[in-house]
């Protein structure tokens, strides 16, 4: 099998659909979809319900080092922090689901990767499948920022055999999951310049062009240099890792909403936002090498 999956109910979903008595809209009609689904896509699902909010932070200690990503649906528990500590003290990709919008902002998505609000019946649970399946949370070796969905410049054939479509993201984020850290690989001269540079906290250096004296992105622009500043200031620790990530994390969801970004690389800074989005919990964090190869090639791109 391929990826294994725990999916977690939370209360009151053992009634879903009852009230309504729509036909094939009840809970187990829900659990066989998902079923359904794993299998074309190759998942292994372990499915829980409970109407408990110990018992679902419980199935995710248990279960913890059997599965290699959550799907969550705390329903009326969205704004449980226990569970969210939860999420986050195990460190594995999850993805929130609501089959509703819910009625202030979700404390369970703050330890999540994405989250998916309901639009079409059953459709959100099986938008989180496809996510997984389509192997962005498998690990990664640092370099190049994966591109899925559209071939780079001069690329062949062979080198998309296998890729899958960039799947939509709705209101949260997800980055690329990283393995367990590698042995850390020598700089380049421009990096390790770049390194010290931040390290002491001076002003950010620019790679290959000059940049112009006192020019600063509008406030309202994504631009490289905005990202690039950022994770200097990481760096530097004028930011902390949860600080840069909740920042990657806003600035992603303006941009999904239509907000502008600098003209020709909206596809890499949105990129760079979903790596930086996480990259402050164990299973997904960036390293502060991998960080500098991050602004080199923003630098670059």
């Amino acid at each position: 099998m391929g990826m294994k999956l725990l999916v977690l109910h939370g209360p009151n979903l053992n009634l879903l659909g009852e009230r309504e008595d729509v036909a094939g809209g009840r809970l187990p009609d829900l659990d066989a979809a998902l079923r359904a689904k794993a299998k074309d896509l190759g998942l292994e699902l372990t499915i829980v319900q409970s109407n408990h909010e110990g018992v679902l932070i419980d199935t995710l200690h248990a279960e913890r080092k059997n599965v290699e990503g959550i799907l969550i649906n705390p329903a009326g528990y969205f704004t449980s922090y226990a569970l969210k500590e939860a999420l986050e003290a195990v460190g594995l990709p999850a993805i929130e689901v609501l089959l509703k919008p819910p009625a202030r902002e979700s404390v369970v998505a703050e330890a999540c990767a994405m989250q998916v609000l309901g639009l079409h019946g059953f459709d959100p649970y099986i938008q989180a499948l496809e996510t997984f399946a389509s192997g962005i949370f498998h690990p990664a070796i640092p370099g190049p920022v994966k591109t899925l969905g559209r071939r780079k410049k001069g690329a062949s054939a062979e080198d998309d055999e296998g890729s899958r479509p960039k799947p939509k993201l709705v209101g949260r984020v997800h980055p690329l999951k990283k393995a367990d850290p590698p042995e850390p690989m020598p700089l380049a001269a421009p990096a390790r310049s770049l390194r010290r540079t931040v390290e002491a906290g001076g002003p950010l250096k620019t790679l290959g062009r000059a940049a112009k004296a006192g020019a600063t992105p509008a406030s309202d622009l994504l631009t490289r240099a905005l990202v690039r500043q950022k994770i200097a200031d990481r760096l530097a620790g004028r930011l902390s890792e949860a600080e840069l990530a909740t920042w990657a994390r806003a600035k992603y969801q303006q941009v999904q909403r239509g907000e502008p970004a600098e003209s020709g690389h909206r596809e890499l800074l949105e990129d760079s936002l979903q790596s930086l989005t996480l990259s402050h919990l164990p299973a997904t964090r960036l390293t502060d090498t991998q960080l500098v190869d991050l602004m080199t090639r923003l630098e670059e791109g």
